[in-house]
Parts: C-alpha cells; structure tokens; sequence
C-alpha cells in the first residue's frame, strides 16, 4: 500500500521477498517458491512472512552507501560463480557416481583403502559444503587446501608471496620492533656450513629412521639452495623462516642425541653441547614465532615441530613441547595432512616424495599423541576422521616401495604407528565400562593385542635374533634395541590403571607380575648399550624411570626378607646410577632424585613383616594388637621431592605447618616431575600412595601381605 494520502510509510511496506532471500540479503523474484530458492535446492523451505514489515533504518551518507553497495554486489558476483559451479558439478557428477563400497571379496572399503582420486586430493565442493566453504573465505582460510600441489610447501628456503606478505597490515609493534635483535642471534647461533652439513647428514642417516619428520632428499636439496641462492645469509630478505626453524630443529636433534665420542669428532666440546642444544631449541620456536606459524600454515612448520620431540624431553621442555605437537596437529589438519590417500602406480617420484612426506609426519603427530592417551586420559588427533594411507616402506632417494621384511626410513614409524593405535582403541573400550572386572577385561585384551603385534606381525628385520644384512642400514640395530624398550613400556601403560591395584589386590596379579617383566626387559636393554657411535634416545632414560618406579613401588609392597626386594632394590640402584651417565639430561637428573628419593624411604624403614593392607573384617574381630607398620608421610615426600627438583619455592621449609595453599602447590609441582611419555607423572605415584591411605591417620600404610 503506498503512502498518498494514508499516512502510512514507505519503510512499512509489507516485504514480498521471501524469508530467506530477505535474510541473505540476495536477490529475490517474489514467487514462492522464488526462483533462487528452487535453485539453491531449498524450495521446499521458500516461504514469506506476510504480516512483517521492513525495519526503518536511519539514512546513510551517499558516499556510505555507495561503497557498502559496491562491497555487496561484488560479493553476490562471487557467491553467484560459485553457486553456478556447484549446481554444474551437481548435475555431472549424479551420471558418475561409482559403486565403491566394497571390494571384491566383499570387505566394506576403509578409508585407508581408499585410491588417492578419492581421498588424495580435494575434491570438487559439493552442495552440503558450499556454506561452509563460503564461510572459511570470509574468514581467510580454506576448507579445501590442496597440499599436494600447494606451491608454498615446496618452497624451501624460499619465502612463497614474496612481497605480498610485506603489504599485510603492521606486525605487532613490540615483535616488530625486535626483528632485528632476533635475527643478530639467530646468525650468531648458526654455525659454518661444514658444521650445519655434518649435523643434517648425521640426522637423516642415524636419527630420522626414529621420527621420519621431514624428508632426507627434499631437505637435501633445500640445504643447497640456501647456500647457493641465499648465500647461507639469515637475513636475506626472501628467507623463509619457517623453513629455518626445520633447519635449526634438525641441528638441535643432532647436538642433543650425538654420543660425547660423535660431537667431539664434529669439533664441539663437551661444554657447547648443552649451551647449543637449548639455544637451538629456542632458536627454533624463535623462527616459526617470526614467521607467524599460527596464521601462516605451511609443512614447515609441522616437521620442525615434530622434529623437536626427540630433543625437546631431554632439554627439559616436555611441557612446550605438547603444546607446539598440539598446534601442528591443527596445522596439518589445516594443510589436508590427514586427507592424504593412497597413490596411483603411475605418481611422479617427485610428487610422491612430497606426499609422502606430508604422510611421515602426520604419522609421527599422531603417535606422539596417542602415546600420550596414559598421561592425559584424551586425544586430539581422532582415528575415526583421519584418511590418510600409511607410509609406503620406501627410502627417499629413490621412492621405490620394498617389502616389509626391508628397512627403510619408513619403516620403524609405520610399524611403531601400529603400536600407537591400540592406545585410543583401549581408551574408548575402557570408557564405556562401568566396572573395574569389565575395565580389566578389556585390558587384558589389549595386553593380548599387544603381544600378538610384538610377535606375530613385527617386520622380520626387527627380531631381536635375526641375522643384520650386510646391505641394511646402520640404525637397524638401534631400532631393534630401541622397539624391545618401547614396547616393554607399552604393555605397561596398556595396565597403567591397574599397577596401583596389583599390588594390594589378588584379582589383578597378572599385571603385577607383567609390568615387573616389562620393567625388567627396559632396564636389561638400556644397561646393555655399548655403541659409543649410537645415538643417545631419550626413551631410553624415561622409560627407564618408570621401570624404577614399578620396582620401587613393587619393593613397598614386600618385606624385607623377600628375596625379590633386594632384587629389585638393587636393580633401582642400577638404574640411578646408568641415569647418572647422561649428565646433560632433563629427565635423567629427575629420575635420578625421584628414584634416590624411593630408595631413601625404603631405607629409612624398619623390618616389618608384611606390607598388604589387612581387611577390615580381620582387624575389626581379631584380638591380637596390630602390628607395627612403616608411615609414609605422603605430603612430607611430595615436599621433599619438589624442592629438591626445583619446582616448589624452598619457602615452605620454613613453616613447621604447612598451609592447604602450601600443600596444593607441592602436589601440582610433584606431577610435573618427569614428561608425558614416561607414563609415570607425581599424580601417578600419588594415586597409588592414596590407594592405601589410612582412614584413621593422615599417612599411609604398607601392612601384611
């Protein structure tokens, strides 16, 4: 109705486009169902609200509207060639959509089955996805990244867009500020070139067999660029940094595992090695910092920071370190890294290099992560929406795919990636038990699981009796020794719930008596080591500590004319002092005080002749006085321990009361003792030392067995 003569508005008219037309603020004919809905695919939803009426809105300045008007047509220019794309793409594909759900036996097709023209690159944006896609462009991001032929992941030392990055807003005025200071270090700390070739040579040939992080050839050649076309300068102004922060993590691995008679013969001496490792490491971080990797997502970024992990424990920086694994899992997420299917017979050596690569380190993420389910009871990476193919077992120069009873740069990580995967297995089958018989049932199926894929199914140059081919490479010997650790330790953390239990209650010996074999096996391999050239792991001092502790904690629990406790009190004292021998070592320096600490108490104690706990029946009817037992003060301990460690303030010694505050603080500091991936973290021991907490006294008592 118009306004002449009414009274009634122009901004009162009654809307005749339809709702949702009017809502995405597109154009509309005015039918209903409206043409734009039928070809959107929403005709059934057209409808209008025939009793509403337009909003006045207060007027604009002609120059406002005129931009806001061009913005606007602009965009529906945009989302108008998209929208047609997509009803195309609709159309053709309805003809050519294949019948893949099964293969030929009849096997439903798992996404790692999948060929690489389904899963290997992104495929065409279909209608469901189409908000979501328009919506990652108004943010900035991209929903369908095409890792593969993505120009700025095979940049290397080269910085993609040059120039472009210089015209984006202003950086932070408190980093920009320094970038030179930065950079002054960065090229104070990077060595000559025969020095940085001695490094990454060493890498690829004796250490990344253990991660497989980046590729060897790919890195290679990289390396050769920055010295011929940059010069090996640090400040040249298309260096890309990110690609820095690989080469800086792949010298701080090398300085941090070389043995003393390796780094001696490089030329660096025995005071350098910690000074340079931790330099490094921040020298790392520094690099992806000022390459903004949180904003700016590139593989770079993602295998320096897996690359740190063998590094980072023994430096001291676990805690950073899960920190960065968590946001490269988001990055590679980001990159299309899980996404990565299998690869047609007929892929370029060169593109299958770069895919591969993308699948070693996304591998690599994942263990990291599920080896860590026994530390923080959850994971970020889940297996139910991760397509990508496990690595081929292939070396990198020449990419042609070997047997699995051949070693190759891939093949201690896919075989160790098989291992890792039980872990969220086990998680979710325990989470949906409500009893402690059904959650130890699954236990012992995965303990089962494990021994079968410790057995049956390890790639036959990894048994440990198994003659070494003259033609293998050197680490084969390395990674069996370094596999009969780790899987030790895994069937540990497979009964890590239940250690605790083992000791006091019958129904769960069998773990008892497992995780005390698998102690037993960690310490027999780690004390063994006698290759002066081999690299030094930091598996083998953390998993080494926790078999420490289970005996510790297995010698609490038996009296002292056991012959078992002075064999496993002995076998502590070993450990402590094979610890000792790494005196550059985060985690050996705190095993060793945290294991010194174990024994002291088991020292201090007097005989007694049992340590079971009594029932309550058996105390409350018999009539004979109880027997003396051996107080644990748990709150003295955790005090003890974390001053001594340097993680409590030494304030607290003043106080002959301690506070709640006080009190609280230990505990926290006590669970930061040794990293993630050692399986046995302060809350661990104190859960078990609360297991047999007395109701009556604040200690805790170890009584008959």
């Amino acid at each position: 109705m118009d306004d002449d003569g009414s009274g009634t508005l122009r901004g009162q008219r009654a809307r005749l486009t339809c709702t949702e037309c009017h809502r995405r603020k597109i154009k509309c004919d005015k039918n209903i169902p409206c043409g734009t809905c039928i070809k959107r695919g929403m005709g059934d939803l057209c409808g209008r609200e025939e009793n509403a009426v337009a909003t006045a809105t207060p007027a604009r300045l002609p120059s406002e509207s005129a931009a806001t008007n061009d913005a606007v047509q602009t965009l529906l220019r945009r989302v108008t060639q998209l929208e047609a794309r997509l009803q195309q793409n609709h159309h053709s594909s309805l003809n050519q959509t294949p019948e893949r759900t099964r293969d030929r036996s009849g096997r439903p097709v798992t996404p790692a089955d999948r060929t690489v023209e389904e899963t290997g690159s992104p495929a065409d944006v279909n209608d469901g996805d189409a908000a979501t896609v328009l919506e990652f462009l108004a943010w900035g991001r991209r929903k369908d990244v095409d890792f593969a032929n993505a120009p700025e992941h095979e940049s290397g030392p080269r910085r993609h867009n040059f120039g472009q990055e210089d015209s984006a807003p202003a950086t932070n005025i408190l980093t920009g500020s320094t970038r030179g200071v930065q950079l002054d270090m960065l090229e104070a700390l990077l060595p000559s070139r025969d020095h940085i070739t001695l490094l990454v040579e060493y890498h690829s040939n004796s250490l990344l067999w253990y991660h497989g992080s980046y590729s060897s050839k790919i890195f290679s050649n990289d390396l050769n660029t920055f010295f011929s076309e940059h010069g090996g300068d640090i400040w040249h102004e298309e260096l890309n940094l990110q690609w820095l922060a690989l080469l800086f993590a792949i010298m701080t691995g090398s300085m941090t595992c070389a043995s003393r008679a390796t780094y001696r013969a490089w030329g660096f001496s025995n005071s350098e090695k910690p000074t340079l490792s931790l330099r490094w490491y921040e020298a790392t971080i520094t690099c992806l910092n000022m390459a903004r990797y949180i904003e700016v997502h590139t593989i770079y970024s993602v295998q320096a920071i897996a690359t740190l992990t063998i590094s980072a424990h023994i430096l001291g920086y676990s805690n950073s370190q899960s920190v960065l694994l968590a946001s490269a899992g988001r990055i590679a997420q980001s990159l299309g890294l899980h996404r990565l299917g299998s690869e047609p017979v007929s892929t370029p050596p060169a593109q299958l290099r770069k895919r591969e690569a993308g699948r070693r380190v996304f591998t690599q993420l994942c263990t990291q992560d599920w080896f860590s389910i026994p530390f923080s009871e959850s994971y970020a990476l889940n297996p139910s929406f991760i397509r990508t193919a496990k690595p081929l077992n292939c070396n990198d120069d020449d990419m042609k795919v070997q047997p699995q009873s051949t070693p190759t740069q891939a093949s201690y990580c896919n075989y160790l990636y098989d291992i890792a995967a039980l872990m969220p297995q086990l998680l979710d089958a325990m989470a949906h038990c409500n009893t402690l018989l059904t959650k130890y049932e699954q236990v012992l199926k995965y303990d089962d699981k494990m021994r079968k894929l410790a057995t049956a199914y390890m790639p036959t140059f990894l048994l440990a009796n198994a003659p070494v081919a003259a033609e293998w490479p050197i680490y084969v010997s390395w990674a069996r020794r370094s596999l009969t650790i780790c899987a030790a330790h895994k069937i540990i953390m497979i009964h890590r719930k239940f250690v605790g239990l083992s000791f006091t209650n019958t129904a769960f010996s069998f773990t008892r008596r497992t995780c005390l074999a698998a102690s037993k096996t960690i310490l027999k391999e780690a004390f063994a080591a006698i290759d002066e050239n081999g690299p030094v792991l930091w598996i083998d001092q953390a998993f080494s500590v926790a078999a420490g502790i289970i005996l510790s904690l297995d010698a609490f629990h038996r009296t002292h004319g056991e012959k078992e406790f002075e064999e496993h009190k002995q076998l502590v004292a070993d450990t402590i002092e094979y610890l000792r021998e790494f005196e550059h070592s985060k985690i050996a320096l705190r095993g060793v005080k945290l294991l010194s600490f174990l024994q002291q108490e088991l020292d201090s104690s007097g005989p007694i002749e049992s340590r079971k706990r009594s029932r309550p029946a058996e105390v409350i009817g018999s009539s004979q006085p109880r027997k003396r037992v051996r107080a644990f003060n748990v709150q003295t301990f955790i005090r003890d321990v974390s001053e001594n460690l340097c993680v409590t303030t030494p304030a607290a010694r003043l106080d002959t009361e301690q506070s709640s505050d006080t009190v609280d603080s230990a505990w926290d500091a006590f669970m930061d003792l040794l990293p993630p991936q050692t399986g046995f973290d302060g809350q661990f021991l104190a859960d078990i030392f609360s297991q047999t907490v007395s109701t009556e006294l604040n200690h805790v008592y170890f009584t008959d067995m």
